[in-house]
């Protein structure tokens, strides 16, 4: 980061133990080993690049007929050496890849009882793989505007004080590996059989934001797929049922990451939950609270064994991560600081003024508003209250507005929010609210919010599977790339030593 100042975390952290192969050089010694061909087991690099694009560009139900394209025969001369869809996906299922998907089923026992007198039940697929094994870790160090360091720079998460304080509570040495969830159910057919995923995400926080919001950078990974039940076998408890579903499945799916960091093993990285990115419906649904209370006793669900509950140094409130729609549109925006502005003026001028200046039938006319209509409201709303509130109300409402365009910056310091804290009293003086204990302003120091791809193919084993061959392809094109500049780089050095000894 330029221009700013940097403070060095001081104790012993990602400390280095010794030095092991990496994947690629694995990768290497394997060709070496085994027949010598860095296109294996393609006979060459002409049937590699038809594979590539094969998996890339054609479906698995046209592979048969693009292969026996008379054209395909013509441009490799000596043929290929796969003749169908079959034998050409087997040559890609040798391929190295990650850790393998495996299903696990969950017996789920409702509340309904069928006409025999049993009860009614349903087994459902979790999808996983093991998500330690694509862990990495750095140092925490925090920057700051000025030398003094008292405007605090948030950037990357490893400059918030989060990291920091859990460095200092891991033992000397340690390294952490912040992990970073998203979660988002997913439909992906409407007409035929209406089928729905539920895709979970992993990233680490030790790669940077401009890197794991680039899809094709590959930064963050699938690790599972939820199950989606109607649940039809429950009646009275079908609500809590559902969030007692999710705990458990989510349970079983980072069971690695509580047995990475408690069991004393030898890696000695933390894999530490640091971060949940989830639309509003599935922040309730982690944190275990009813959409449609407040968060108090009466509003939350009675899950007993949330899936956070083991996860070492984790406060499940302080990892869900803003929703921009939810929480600053539909959050700050409408349910604050129009209700503010409403309550200062009167529902009748600020709709009267809304319908002159933007030439819409009125703010409370629509029963709900989309991002775009939000965004719309608020280029006019200064506006419409410009002459009719206070000075001070004007520049707390400036504030906040700001801020909605600021959260989709890289960076944020101690100053963000500055304007509106020293004058929102302005507000409590005049009766207006009470306190401004709203959670949506605090939660918006760090860039999570991300939108992340979703994976919509034909359906749960198939779609691992082709996921898994997609993967397979892309660590060896990875490979390929790596071992092209690897002995690029090598035969330089070469050259150079070479006009040294003629020298």
């Amino acid at each position: 980061m330029g221009g700013c100042f940097i403070k060095q975390y001081v104790e012993v952290a990602a400390q280095i133990l010794g030095l092991q192969p990496t994947v690629f050089e694995d990768m290497e010694k394997a060709e070496y080993t085994n027949c010598g061909s860095q296109w294996a087991p393609f006979h060459n690099e002409g049937e590699w690049d038809l594979a590539h694009f094969l998996m890339k560009n054609v479906g698995q139900t046209k592979m048969d007929e693009f292969l026996k394209l008379l054209l395909v025969h013509v441009i490799c001369q000596s043929g290929v050496s796969f003749a169908n869809a079959c034998a050409f996906l087997k040559y890609v299922d040798s391929l190295q890849t990650g850790p393998a998907w495996t299903c696990e089923m969950i017996d789920i026992v409702g509340d309904v009882v069928a006409e025999d007198g049993s009860t009614q039940w349903e087994q459902l697929e979790l999808w996983h793989k093991d998500p330690v094994k694509y862990a990495m870790a750095y140092v925490p160090e925090c920057a700051y505007k000025d030398s003094e360091g008292k405007n605090h720079i948030y950037d990357e998460i490893w400059t918030a004080d989060w990291w920091w304080d859990v460095q200092g509570k891991l033992p000397a040495g340690a390294m952490v590996a912040p992990i970073i969830l998203s979660s988002d159910k997913t439909s992906l057919s409407v007409f035929s059989g209406n089928k729905k995923a539920w895709p979970v995400y992993l990233t680490i926080g030790n790669i940077l934001k401009d890197i794991r919001q680039q899809v094709s950078m590959h930064a963050m990974i699938l690790i599972g797929y939820l199950p989606v039940s109607k649940l039809k076998c429950f009646k009275k408890t079908h609500s809590l049922a559902g969030y007692c579903l999710f705990h458990h499945a989510m349970l079983l799916l980072l069971q690695p990451l509580v047995d990475a960091s408690c069991n004393g093993k030898v890696m000695i990285f933390h894999p530490i939950l640091a971060a949940y990115v989830a639309d509003f419906p599935e922040q309730c649904l982690v944190a275990c609270n009813k959409e449609s209370q407040k968060f108090d006793d009466k509003g939350l669900h009675a899950v007993y064994k949330p899936f956070w509950k083991d996860l070492p140094f984790t406060n499940i409130f302080t990892c869900i991560t803003p929703n921009i729609l939810h929480q600053l549109h539909k959050g700050i925006f409408h349910d604050h600081l129009l209700q503010w502005c409403v309550n200062i003026v009167g529902e009748k001028e600020v709709d009267t003024c809304f319908k002159v200046m933007s030439q819409h039938p009125g703010i409370f006319t629509v029963s709900q508003w989309t991002g775009t209509e939000h965004k719309e409201m608020q280029r006019v709303f200064m506006g419409l209250l410009s002459g009719t509130v206070d000075d001070h109300i004007l520049i707390i409402i400036c504030s906040l507005l700001d801020f909605i365009y600021y959260a989709w910056c890289q960076q944020h310091t101690d100053l963000s929010l500055k304007s509106f804290h020293d004058h929102k009293h302005v507000l409590i003086d005049l009766g207006i609210c009470e306190d401004f204990n709203v959670l949506k302003i605090h939660s918006f120091a760090n860039g999570y919010n991300t939108e992340y791809p979703d994976n919509k193919c034909d359906y749960m084993e198939q779609m691992v599977l082709w996921l898994q061959q997609q993967e397979a392809i892309h660590h060896k094109s990875a490979y390929l790339a790596w071992r092209q500049l690897y002995y690029a780089k090598t035969e330089v050095c070469n050259i150079g030593r070479a006009q040294v000894v003629i020298l």
